[in-house]
């Protein structure tokens, strides 16, 4: 059957190229092509054992008997994950901490603020005393243990570095400053909050250049061309959640003793998340030092942290001997629940991205209902239908350069730039959460 252009599920293509060549990736088209029959529940499934296929499509005449396997070998271990872009997400990260599985987390930002209107007139000379600067953020949350007090860094960049509402920017992008501590601050929001407010210690903007200064976005961009915000990396306490875009957002200036203006988040500001990890002696650490570790647990995190390299090195030794229609390609991954996962939540969704040149895997195209991803809570299991993606290993001669297991970075409220999610899944040789590949096929 053919595939129209019009049917495909653009928005998740656009993030299959966003993810290699990245691309940022802002809306999610829900449409579901169905392009085959959907199958039907599998009575007594076993080893290589026959089953009944299509009992709630075709008619009982046409039903088609079938072989269930799920012994194909996969091979599984953990890996870097590829910088992602993180420019104007829609959440940003803040905070530093240490995960008993997955070690130590930092994640920050830089930030670019715009004018709220032009030719502000503070007045000159005397007219004008700054008195101090507070930047307030929308607050949206945590991840993990509730957070305790953290020191909050602020550093103005410097005078020859920007940073571009219209630009790219990645996971592990760095921008210089000037390397002077405006912060200090300790923060520790209540889980009711709705911003987080803290006091510069110093108010930059000097009288003698006010009326320079705010002539327009320009002038003042030019001077004050943005901030990193990040907390002290020696006193870890939790990550936070902030909305940079929200309208609560403000660089507030207070002078002259009583008057204050407001600076803003608009098309002309600009915002990228950055973090950093480190795996110094947690089992990750080893597993990406010997890939053999994977065996019996893998590691995916969001926040550009890790991701899992799946392979099935001798999968064409099903079509050597023989010819076989792929029915239904089902993986399976199960969660790892060491007792934290209310504290340490798994992501909502996890995808899978061919490893090589080409990244695709084309049952995506069937809809994210049909191709999954999507945790089940109740089973605490991922599971992916990649049917189509065997077929073409087996017949179409796609190279077999195996699968990348990731959060997806589509910049919502749970994607890979935006959060702090991660989760320990169980890899092909754990004795009770074995990765697998379950495969019903037709012999030809």
């Amino acid at each position: 059957m053919s595939i129209e252009k019009s049917e495909v599920c653009s928005a998740i293509s656009i993030y299959f190229k966003a993810y290699k060549t990245p691309a940022i990736v802002n809306k999610w088209k829900a449409q579901h092509v169905g392009l085959f029959s959907v199958l039907a529940l599998l009575l007594g499934l076993g080893c290589t054992k026959p089953a009944a296929i299509g009992l709630e499509v075709q008619p009982t005449s046409d039903v088609i008997n079938g072989k269930f396997s799920d012994t194909t070998t996969l091979v599984a271990y953990t890996v870097p994950a590829d910088s992602l872009r993180s420019d104007e997400a829609i959440l940003s990260p803040l905070g530093s901490y240490i995960d008993p599985v997955f070690g130590y987390s930092t994640a920050s930002f830089y930030v670019k603020f715009s004018m709220s209107t032009t030719n502000v007139t503070f007045g000159t000379g005397n007219g004008f005393t700054p008195d101090s600067l507070v930047m307030t953020i929308a607050y949206t949350g945590y991840y993990g243990d509730p957070p305790v007090a953290q020191t909050i860094m602020v550093y103005r960049l410097d005078s020859v570095t920007t940073i571009d509402g219209t630009a790219t920017y990645y996971t592990n992008s760095d921008f210089q400053t000037d390397l002077i501590d405006l912060g200090g601050a300790t923060i520790n929001p209540a889980s009711d909050d709705v911003v987080i407010s803290f006091k510069l210690n110093d108010p930059i903007f000097i009288a003698d250049t006010a009326d320079l200064i705010f002539t327009d976005n320009t002038a003042f961009q030019s001077f004050l061309h943005g901030f990193y915000v990040v907390t002290d990396m020696f006193d870890p306490g939790g990550i936070h959640y902030l909305d940079i875009n929200s309208s609560s957002t403000l660089l507030t200036l207070y002078y002259n003793d009583s008057m204050s203006f407001d600076f803003e988040i608009d098309g002309e500001s600009a915002w990228t998340n950055r973090f950093h990890h480190n795996y110094d002696g947690t089992e990750i650490g080893a597993q990406l030092d010997d890939p053999s570790l994977g065996d019996s647990l893998v590691y995916v995190q969001a926040s550009a942290g890790v991701m899992v390299k799946i392979e099935m090195p001798h999968i064409t030794n099903w079509v050597k001997e023989q010819k076989i229609a792929v029915n239904k390609a089902e993986l399976v991954l199960k969660v790892h629940d060491d007792g934290t996962l209310d504290t340490y939540t798994v992501p909502d969704n996890l995808f899978i991205l061919g490893a090589g040149e080409n990244t695709v895997v084309t049952d995506q195209f069937e809809g994210a209902t049909h191709f999954g991803g999507t945790y089940d809570a109740a089973n605490k299991t991922y599971s992916f239908n990649i049917a189509r993606y065997v077929h073409e290993l087996l017949y179409e001669g796609r190279s077999n350069d195996g699968l990348y297991l990731i959060v997806p970075n589509n910049l919502l409220t749970s994607g890979s730039v935006v959060s702090a999610n991660r989760v320990v899944l169980g890899g092909p040789g754990h004795s009770t959460l074995g990765m697998k590949l379950n495969i019903i096929y037709t012999e030809l």
